[in-house]
């Protein structure tokens, strides 16, 4: 093999880690990233003709003992990845004497490549394209791809990084990092999508479930500045009869004190336990902004505002910086317990917030903080980890959250930046502060989709966009700016309002027909939550994508590959987000099958030997939305919060192909779920027979409803499509967990 070491390590039938160095010895790494302690695992060795090939119950992985390259290949000897060539090259980064490490991988011309997390680009193929790999507002660098071809990579490497894929012939893609000790990338085999980010998650850890509040609508503002704006916000939803879930409180809140103390104005929040309580008596519930960053002032303006800024500076773990304003040192076990400590004692514990906004964690800094490239961490220069540093201040929410509590509540954190593994830390990124106008929002939708397909499966943007605080909503077009993007918005895992000026639904900025139109789709999503609720337990049971580019379907359709402004939500609905001004119908290409529109019920599409374009109506009020043929959907009553009653449940069924579903409940917010306390009613439909088979139901929970009331719509044009409760129902059910089959004929 010439000089270095390499070693391929078996971490299961589908997943093989490959480290490789020119030292004298492998480094011994212990991931940030990856945390599976592999199970046994069996696989065979054979050395044949200076070929040495591993072989699992899924995959070969052959090496050339002469090369040292890799390359992966099915069961049959199909060719699924190969490398072209591996270097280690000595570097000297912020002083720090390490290595340029660099894997270049062959790519055959018809290959699609995405994933990387979210950027700002406007591109969904990332093939032919290149990212520098580092963290800032708005770019989320996740170092994960896929490929239509069946496999995904993950280069383990905290450093500021590039991904090339612009080689003149478009035969090859590279990953390399300015400082490693080794190359250290694991290859993910499918053969399907949703398998490769599975497995990308097996690796890393599953997403827990959110609190069932989360979603549903949150109202965001930059920024509400009092206890009394914001209960009034909260009365405007309720007065008004808006679905709504969370109201956040965004920064400055502790102004006159200092950053990071985590105490409120008085004077602006007098009581901020009740102000929590009167919104929880209303169902209602609140999120609090923190950042990761401590001001040293010169003089107390209240007894222990500094506390916070002396107990980190104690132990070391600020980092040092031109001013006043300095970051804390995530990669420090001692300083994550003790600012989660903070924020739980003066924020959490007496008030009762429910969720925290994680803000500016890639750092960025403000206005003096250090560069945390140039820092030193606990762990050694900050050159090597940067891309982390989101990644362990997560780390340190979710574990002391877990352990200290407020008990009886799921972690949420709403964060605006992250890195690999960090969905087991119950993380959801938003797009960062972006532009409030047409061309930004068409951004957003490729650069949710490629974040997903990185395996991280919660996501937001800010609708209607961050930098709105001189924008005239008023006007007609930012009327109608606002709802495309909010029509969007509805169908993104988490559903969220954030940003300058005056949004809230009820308010003075809409017209009357604004407000109709903002209500029909926050109608649906609220309807659409025991759909939305079913799915986030496949996101934690079975590593599932909600958010889903129509690659992870339809992989072998060259036609979606660069398709950028479609999506399905979940495995039924097809989302088509309307983003030109003005616009009021849209091209659309639907994939192979029938297709109904969800708003008339009528059927459309091409027949299975291949897709079709069409040109759909898309009037202000709707985006061209259409429901996959064999499709189960659940729908409850009109609600005004995620966890009220969802009996009786709309059952639709979109005849046309055999289809299933399985409909997942249960408490809503603790961590009992972990425990089995939650149940399952398998839904299917066999359209040979025109039968719908209401399965036994498996397992309980408590407060689970001992019978449920099931209205089936066998949709048709005119009946069972659009928003509204189907009036007259073709059969009604009296579920009591036993099985039951319905007849359409």
């Amino acid at each position: 093999m010439g000089t270095g070491l390499l070693k391929l390590e078996v971490c299961n039938e589908s997943i093989i880690r490959v480290q490789y160095t020119n030292a004298a010895s492998l480094p011994d790494k212990t991931s940030l990233s990856v945390n599976n302690k592999w199970d046994t695992r069996s696989f065979c060795v054979e050395e044949n003709s200076g070929v040495v090939t591993i072989t699992t119950t899924r995959l070969k992985a052959s090496v050339d003992t002469a090369s040292g390259l890799v390359t992966y290949a099915d069961l049959d000897g199909n060719v699924i990845l190969s490398e072209d060539s591996k270097t280690v090259t000595p570097a000297t980064v912020e002083g720090v004497s390490t290595n340029r490490v660099e894997t270049v991988f062959k790519s055959p011309s018809d290959e699609a490549l995405f994933g990387l997390g979210q950027h700002q680009d406007n591109v969904m193929n990332r093939k032919g394209t290149k990212r520098r790999i580092i963290n800032v507002n708005t770019e989320i660098n996740i170092p994960v791809l896929v490929s239509n071809k069946g496999y995904g990579v993950f280069w383990d490497n905290y450093s500021v990084s590039e991904f090339d894929g612009t080689e003149s012939n478009n035969t090859k893609y590279s990953y390399s990092s300015e400082a490693g000790e080794m190359v250290d990338y694991y290859f993910f085999y499918g053969p399907s999508i949703d398998q490769v980010v599975a497995g990308y998650r097996a690796a890393t850890g599953a997403a827990p479930m959110f609190p069932k509040w989360a979603y549903g609508l949150f109202h965001s503002k930059d920024k509400y500045g009092s206890q009394s704006e914001l209960l009034r916000v909260k009365d405007g939803y309720r007065d008004n009869n808006i679905p709504l879930d969370c109201i956040v409180q965004d920064w400055d809140y502790w102004t006159p004190y200092a950053w990071g103390s985590h105490l409120m104005d008085e004077s602006r929040y007098p009581n901020p336990a009740s102000l929590i309580a009167q919104m929880h008596d209303d169902n209602v519930h609140t999120v609090i902004s923190i950042w990761p960053l401590y001001q040293r002032v010169n003089t107390e303006r209240k007894p222990g505002e500094l506390d916070n800024y002396r107990a980190l500076d104690e132990i070391g773990a600020l980092y040092a910086s031109g001013g006043s304003h300095h970051f804390y040192d995530t990669f420090n076990p001692a300083a994550r317990a003790l600012v989660y400590q903070q924020i739980h004692d003066r924020l959490l514990g007496p008030h009762g917030w429910d969720g925290i906004w994680a803000d500016n964690t890639e750092p960025q800094g403000y206005p003096d903080a250090v560069n945390v490239r140039a820092a030193n961490t606990a762990i050694g220069k900050g050159a090597l980890y940067v891309n982390a540093y989101p990644l362990q201040h997560s780390a340190g929410l979710y574990e002391h959250w877990r352990s200290i509590g407020p008990k009886g509540k799921r972690v949420y954190n709403l964060t605006r930046s992250a890195f690999a593994g960090q969905q087991r830390y119950s993380t959801t990124c938003w797009s960062g502060d972006i532009n409030s106008d047409f061309p930004t929002y068409v951004k957003q939708i490729p650069a949710g989709l490629n974040f997903s397909l990185a395996g991280m499966p919660y996501w937001t943007t800010d609708i209607g966009g961050y930098w709105g605080h001189n924008v005239n909503w008023s006007t007609s077009a930012n009327n109608e700016l606002f709802t495309r993007w909010f029509q969007y918005g509805a169908f993104s895992p988490i559903f969220r309002i954030h940003g300058g000026g005056s949004r809230e639904l009820y308010g003075n900025s809409w017209s009357a027909a604004t407000k109709a139109n903002l209500l029909k789709i926050d109608n649906l999503r609220y309807r659409l939550m025991p759909y939305i609720y079913s799915l986030a337990w496949k996101v934690t049971s079975e590593g599932y994508t909600i958010m889903r580019h129509l690659v992870f379907d339809y992989p072998n359709d060259e036609k979606v590959f660069d398709i950028k402004d479609q999506f399905l939500f979940g495995p039924s609905f097809l989302v088509n987000p309307v983003t030109a001004a003005g616009a009021t119908s849209r091209s659309v290409y639907l994939p192979a099958g029938t297709w109904y529109d969800f708003w008339t019920g009528a059927t459309t599409g091409a027949t299975m030997n291949g897709g079709s374009t069409i040109t759909a109506p898309a009037p202000l009020s709707e985006l061209p939305l259409f429901v996959k043929a064999g499709s189960i959907v659940p729908m409850g009553p009109n609600i005004q919060y995620a966890t009220q009653s969802i009996d009786p449940l709309e059952i639709r069924i979109y005849k046309g192909k055999n289809g299933s579903f399985t409909l997942y409940e249960d408490e809503g917010d603790s961590y009992d779920y972990e425990d089995g306390q939650h149940s399952q009613i398998p839904l299917t439909w066999d359209e040979a027979t025109q039968d719908l088979t209401i399965g036994a139901r498996e397992g309980s929970y408590d407060g689970m409803p001992s019978t449920r009331t099931f209205k089936i719509v066998w949709v048709g044009e005119r009946h069972g499509a659009g928003v509204d409760v189907t009036a007259a129902a073709d059969q009604t059910v009296t579920y009591n967990g036993s099985k039951v089959v319905v007849s359409a004929d």
